[in-house]
């Protein structure tokens, strides 16, 4: 009620705490159903939270600061509960059979009051220490009238309010109750009337037409916060006033999914709204966005000392070993481009792929964090190529472009000298250059791999000459190569379901098994791989033994830190794995959080991983 905290549903039906709306905390996740509508009020232990579900069915539950759960209640919902809002007495709810009830935090329930007979109650709204009741009555012509509902000492009904017989469902009152706006027009026609009156003397003070309001809400007595499924504007409470006339057709019902509703409360002097994961917190002069400025990120490298540095766009974040910020390193990505890829050479050095947004042109660069110096490399890359580094020969190379090459990386002058390269391809046909440990491979630093209508694979000891080692063509696909040159090809069988080939020196050596389509992460030392489906995470080692399953959705990267130490990527944040268990140490799912006067980027529409791990 004070817009000092917040409860919010995403698209999903995830329900996130916001303890505080100053950017000094972060949202919670908290365990509770997909609800219909949520109200949140101060408790001595957090925060008391209420919601109903599309049943009808009401839930209290007391949170603690970091959304944990403290105390549950279900009260009896036969009949099911219509609606819910907040008093400063505590919280109310309206049932089937006409009565409004008020309930402690433990479910009890403290007050009931009826509705006169031959009434339905239609809607609640509560704005401070006043609240007014929209009432459906008659049987051959219904009326609908708005009345004073005393919420403060004991609840009892009041007069009625002089705003006519056809009032809405989705009515906003002003702190003080001067002041009662309603929504009135026809569902689906995508503009609706919106009439604001004196409640003292049923005199209209403004009206104005808007387009798919959703929600509204009074801050104060002169201004009126109005919610979209995009943002929140003000109304003209100024504009002058007409005389009061019938509400056109049908007054717009209440949206049933408050994902949809875009105006969560007002209080405190703001409206308070969500878009795209993050809220809108508005003033008659501003709005603030606040969330996170890197949830999604586009790219994840290894960095020293076991960080990890992710990056989306032209942000960069270093996290440490539990996924946290510790610095926003500067990459050199312009603006006006984007990461597409990020491999850490050693020391401070690292070489970054970025994309020019307006026309898809790609820069290869050089940059050392320490001394925030920034080389070009290559200015002219029509395309994002894949980016491969390998620190026991320091080989760099940029594969399924037009010309893929392979360099040396030399520490001491931090340059990059090119070896060798593929020509030009004739028609279709992708190459790609991967390069690997020879101490593990039996010599080998590449392994050249052409795709065609067939394959071919050829596994290169010099990196100045591409086309000589033993090779082999085949059909199938590939699906990864390993530190120690394994090339992984998933290819049919005579039955018809796939298999995991797995092809060494120009000779195919085994399977691997699978539990269906999978993409492959080998570690650094050829021993083991992660496997990535739909539904899961697993690690097999090469001799097709499984350590472990973890169940996790939309993971788009296994990223090996080290020997000890995954971490899996998704749209929807990063875990960090235990490699010998497959217990999860650290999981986040958004960096960089606050409030800003620009909004953020959208997030991919996915369960976040601390959803899934919670």
């Amino acid at each position: 009620p004070d817009g000092t905290a917040a409860v919010s549903v995403d698209e999903l039906g995830g329900v996130r705490l916001w303890p505080a709306l100053d950017g000094s905390a972060e949202p919670r996740i908290v365990d509770l159903p997909t609800p219909r509508q949520v109200a949140i009020l101060p408790d001595a232990r957090g925060f008391l939270i209420a919601m109903l579900d599309e049943v009808g069915s009401l839930v209290l539950e007391v949170v603690d600061k970091d959304g944990l759960s403290v105390q549950r209640a279900r009260p009896a919902s036969d009949p099911a509960y219509k609606g819910i809002d907040i008093t400063s007495k505590g919280m109310i709810a309206w049932r089937a059979d006409q009565i409004v009830m008020r309930f402690a935090a433990d479910g009890t329930i403290t007050e009931q009051l009826p509705t006169e007979a031959g009434q339905r109650l239609l809607a609640i709204h509560v704005s401070g220490d006043k609240a007014v009741a929209v009432i459906e009555s008659g049987t051959d012509k219904l009326t609908r009238r708005a009345r004073w509902l005393t919420v403060t000492s004991k609840l009892a009904w009041g007069a009625w309010i002089d705003a006519g017989d056809d009032v809405g469902r989705v009515v906003a009152l002003s702190p003080t109750g001067k002041r009662l706006a309603m929504l009135a027009g026809t569902s689906g026609q995508g503009a609706v009337q919106l009439i604001v009156i004196d409640t003292s003397t049923g005199g209209v003070i403004g009206t104005q037409s808007d387009q798919a309001v959703v929600g509204m809400g009074f801050v104060d007595d002169a201004h009126l916060a109005l919610a979209t499924n995009s943002t929140i504007t003000w109304a003209k409470l100024e504009a002058k006033a007409k005389p009061k006339a019938p509400l056109p057709v049908r007054p717009p019902e209440q949206p049933n999914n408050i994902s949809n509703v875009g105006l969560l409360g007002v209080g405190g002097g703001r409206a308070i709204g969500t878009i795209n994961g993050e809220l809108m917190i508005a003033t008659p002069t501003k709005i603030e966005y606040l969330g996170y400025e890197l949830e999604s990120p586009a790219v994840a490298a290894a960095a020293p000392r076991g960080e990890l540095v992710i990056g989306v766009g032209d942000t960069f974040a270093l996290l440490d070993r539990d996924l946290k910020l510790v610095s926003s390193p500067d990459l050199g990505v312009a603006s006006t481009s984007a990461v597409s890829e990020l491999r850490w050479l050693g020391g401070d050095d690292w070489l970054v792929e970025s994309s020019r947004i307006s026309d898809g042109i790609t820069t290869l660069t050089l940059v050392d964090t320490a001394k925030k110096k920034t080389q070009v490399l290559r200015t002219d890359l029509a395309m994002v190529q894949l980016l491969l580094h390998e620190p026991s020969t320091q080989l760099v190379t940029l594969s399924l472009g037009d010309s893929p090459e392979v360099s040396r990386y030399d520490p001491a002058t931090h340059k990059l000298t090119k070896l060798a390269s593929l020509p030009k391809p004739k028609g279709y046909e992708q190459s790609e250059l991967v390069p690997v440990v020879p101490a593990l491979s039996g010599g080998s630093q590449l392994v050249v791999i052409h795709m065609r209508d067939r394959m071919t694979m050829r596994w290169v000891a010099d990196p100045k000459v591409l086309d000589k080692g033993p090779s082999i063509t085949v059909d199938g696909s590939l699906a990864g190569v390993d530190a120690a040159g394994r090339a992984y090809v998933w290819q049919n069988t005579p039955t018809g379901p796939l298999e995991l080939a797995i092809y060494l020196d120009g000779k195919r050596t085994g399977t691997m098994p699978t539990d269906g389509p999978v993409t492959l992460w080998p570690d650094r030392k050829g021993s083991r791989v992660i496997q990535v489906s739909q539904r899961s995470v697993g690690l097999v080692s090469t001799d097709g033994k499984r350590s472990w399953l973890q169940s996790l959705q939309f993971v788009t990267e296994a990223l090996w830190l080290d020997d000890q130490t995954i971490v899996l990527v998704s749209a929807g944040g990063l875990a960090r794995i235990d490699a010998a268990t497959g217990k999860v140490t650290a999981a986040r799912c958004g960096w960089r959080f606050g409030l800003s006067a620009k909004q953020h980027a959208p997030t991919s529409r996915v369960e976040p991983v601390c959803a899934q791990l919670r």
